[in-house]
């Protein structure tokens, strides 16, 4: 059976399949390398996988035999072992730091897929359109597939789930010459699950990871594992570090959160985060990550009776359950109301006010699904910050327990931006802080008090009398203890930004479009230099290419379409990396913002390529460069719509909030996918090598698109982002329209 476009049916299946296989191992593995390594190396595998895929759809180009009808089914075997062996050297090979080996496995499974989809296109170029409506699609249900599946299965299930789906592909591109190899993958891959799910044979040890997280210490003093939870927002493993100390959650191996238990009360009641419980009493709390519940048995100690907590990981608060005879049932208290969302987003949608509102180390790294772009939230902005005091009463607290000294500048430099956002002096905002240490603590530990109301000077006299009496060390009273520089700001002589600008590291604060509380360095992270260094070096290869192609080319078709492939890619996904950015806080919890815009794009982009065929196929053929510049015109439609609607839609159920950001950006995410398989129908009326030397360009360009986006996310903003993605696609309207001028001379 063939569809209306010449293309057999099985062929338009496949495509799908290995497309969602595709995109649901590229989530999966997210989620594995998060706890064998850290978050960051995320955006290192989604763009090993953006290059495999280049690599993959550039072999047809060099060498047009590749793109035969016969091999494709030979290309999704190759796909399903090279995931096969990815997913064995991670696991089995973490313990021998196989880091740059693991790297370039990551490579081999989206090569084989990139080849795979390059010669379809190449086989089929008049029914582009409908083989990449077919793409994006099938990419969309790998994306909401993603975290249903991981939830069930666990990353390294799911991933050779993935495998499975590979060789699924493979059966429907079957022909006589690959009987045998598609019978022994599919045979490989669902033996291989079925035997994992059923035992386990494949386990990251975590004692032998190949990076010092805690978790690894923890296990090598005498610490053993409890219970092990895997599911779409991390690893979680309850662990009795032995001696008799508390328990501890770990997320992802790091984010380690102290379980409360009867027998270590004396100990608990010591630490610095119960200061602020302890001198102010409050009787309504909310409290932002309180994890394995610690923060909770502040709160009870202290006799609070309206406890709010807010958890993103729904497993730290599984596991508190689970073992609330050993934590006295902290989260199962009458004065408690636990919620699984972000912390932020939650208190937004209240319209409570609080006495106490409390952050402790609250670490969200492991939350992200999205790569080191998405790898910072919205809990310490100085937007953040705002909303926090926003929802205290009168004399009301927001009190933050960080990590060292650098933290809490940096904390120290938001919270007076807030204040100064609600009209106060730099001197005044002051006048709202106070700052102790616990010098006991390996490292010292700090706490930041942000008052509502100012501190005057018997507020400070007091507390600094109890913070004495326990061990504290304060460090900025108002009105008693204000240390340099900090004391030119207090009596009026500076203002705190001259202290920003001095210093070596950027304690500038955090706003919700450059959310990056924990990068310090200035200008560009050192861990993206190499990166950035590699992509510049693309970046200039591919302009001496296309310098090369430009004098030797036969026609403008030839000349341009290279450039207007290459905007697409850089276009394509800086836009959709903003648009994750802007709807994060107001769906709340991260994972479903990255599922919900992913899935909206795949699935949006794939109908407008379908219906493009359709509908108004000879205007566009007419006026391509009409789709490109409607993309930028929405773009800014809905980026100024949003701005308004965003806050307002919190107060909505998730699904009503998930439902409209998705219908909001589907006329954006269809008409993006209209240009790309539209300019591959026209190329590939010259040849095949030209359909798979777009693919290659495409891919590699999406590449050096995202560590653009990440950059610039980074020193400037998500604006800068949208910015991008926007010029990206009206410098695609203006290569199309060259083109076409050239064609009509």
């Amino acid at each position: 059976m063939t569809s209306a476009y010449a293309v057999p049916l099985q062929r338009v299946i496949a495509t799908a399949i290995l497309s969602a296989s595709a995109l649901f191992l590229e989530i999966v593995l997210t989620r594995l390398f998060s706890v064998i390594y850290y978050p960051p190396y995320v955006f290192f595998i989604i763009s090993f996988a953006i290059l495999g895929i280049g690599i993959g759809a550039a072999l047809p180009a060099i060498r047009p035999a590749m793109a035969q009808a016969n091999r494709l089914a030979h290309y999704a075997a190759g796909a399903t072992f090279a995931t096969l062996l990815l997913i064995v050297a991670a696991v089995k090979g973490a313990a021998l730091n196989l880091q740059v080996s693991l790297f370039i496995l990551i490579i081999l499974p989206y090569m084989f897929f990139g080849l795979a989809i390059s010669a379809l296109f190449s086989l089929h170029p008049a029914a582009s359109r409908l083989l990449y409506m077919s793409d994006l699609i099938g990419a969309g249900i790998g994306a909401l597939a993603a975290i249903p599946l991981l939830n069930v299965f666990g990353a390294v299930n799911a991933a050779l789930l993935a495998a499975v789906g590979f060789a699924l592909a493979g059966v429907y591109l079957y022909s006589k010459r690959s009987r045998l190899i598609v019978t022994v993958a599919a045979l490989a891959a669902v033996l291989a699950f079925a035997a994992n799910a059923a035992g386990d044979a494949l386990q990251v040890d975590m004692a032998s990871l190949p990076t010092q997280k805690p978790i690894v210490s923890a296990l090598a003093s005498g610490g053993t594992i409890l219970q092990t939870e895997w599911d779409a927002f991390a690893r979680t493993d309850l662990v009795d570090p032995g001696d008799g100390a508390p328990w501890r959650i770990y997320v992802d191996g790091a984010a380690a959160s102290l379980m409360p238990s009867q027998s270590a009360a004396g100990e608990l009641l010591r630490d610095i985060g119960f200061f602020p419980f302890a001198t102010e009493q409050p009787r309504s709390v909310f409290i932002i990550g309180p994890g394995a519940g610690l923060d909770i048995w502040f709160g009870l100690q202290s006799g609070a009776t309206d406890i709010t907590a807010v958890e993103v990981n729904p497993a730290s608060v599984a596991l508190a359950r689970d073992w609330r005879a050993y934590n006295g049932d902290v989260y199962g208290q009458p004065a408690v109301t636990v919620h699984v969302d972000d912390g932020r987003s939650a208190l937004m949608r209240s319209a409570k006010s609080f006495d106490l509102i409390y952050l402790s180390q609250v670490v969200t790294l492991a939350a992200e699904l999205g790569g080191y772009a998405l790898s910072e939230n919205t809990i310490y902005t100085a937007d953040a910050f705002a909303d926090y005091l926003n929802h205290l009463n009168a004399d009301g607290l927001v009190a933050l327990k960080l990590y060292d000294e650098i933290t809490l500048t940096r904390a120290l430099s938001t919270a007076i931006s807030a204040l100064r956002s609600r009209g106060l002096t730099d001197r005044e905002a002051l006048q709202h802080t106070m700052v102790f240490i616990d010098e006991k603590s390996n490292p010292p530990i700090p706490l930041l008090l942000l008052g509502k109301a100012a501190f005057d000077e018997d507020d400070s006299k007091v507390l600094a009398a109890i913070a004495r009496d326990v061990g504290f060390t304060p460090l900025l009273l108002p009105h008693i203890l204000v240390q340099p520089p900090l004391d030119a700001v207090a009596g009026g002589a500076h203002s705190f930004e001259s202290i920003v600008l001095e210093s070596d590291a950027d304690i500038s604060a955090p706003s919700d479009d450059r959310p990056y509380f924990f990068q310090f360095e200035r200008g560009i992270p050192s861990t993206l230099i190499p990166v950035a260094a590699l992509v510049a070096c693309v970046i200039v290869i591919f302009a001496a290419a296309c310098i090369v192609r430009w004098q030797h080319a036969r026609s403008a078709r030839e000349r341009f379409m290279p450039l207007f492939f290459a905007m697409l890619g850089i276009g394509f996904i800086a836009i959709e990396i903003y648009a994750i950015q802007q709807t994060r806080l107001s769906l709340g919890h991260p994972t479903l913002a990255i599922t919900v815009v992913l899935a909206t794009f795949l699935v949006g982009g794939g109908l407008g390529s379908g219906l493009s065929q359709r509908i108004a196929r000879r205007r566009l053929e007419r006026n391509p460069q009409l789709m490109t510049i409607l993309v930028v015109a929405l773009l800014i439609i809905w980026s100024l719509a949003w701005s308004q609607l965003g806050r307002p839609l919190l107060s909505q159920h998730v699904i009503i909030r998930s439902l409209l950001v998705a219908v909001t950006l589907l006329p954006l995410a269809m008409c993006m996918g209209v240009p790309f398989p539209q300019a591959l129908a026209a190329v590939g009326q010259g040849s095949r090598r030209e359909v798979a030397l777009a693919w290659c360009v495409n891919g590699v360009m999406t590449v050096a698109g995202s560590v653009l986006a990440v950059i610039l996310s980074i020193t400037t903003g998500f604006a800068a982002v949208a910015i991008l993605g926007a010029c990206a696609y009206l410098l695609a309207t203006l290569i199309l329209m060259a083109a076409r001028t050239q064609e009509g001379r």
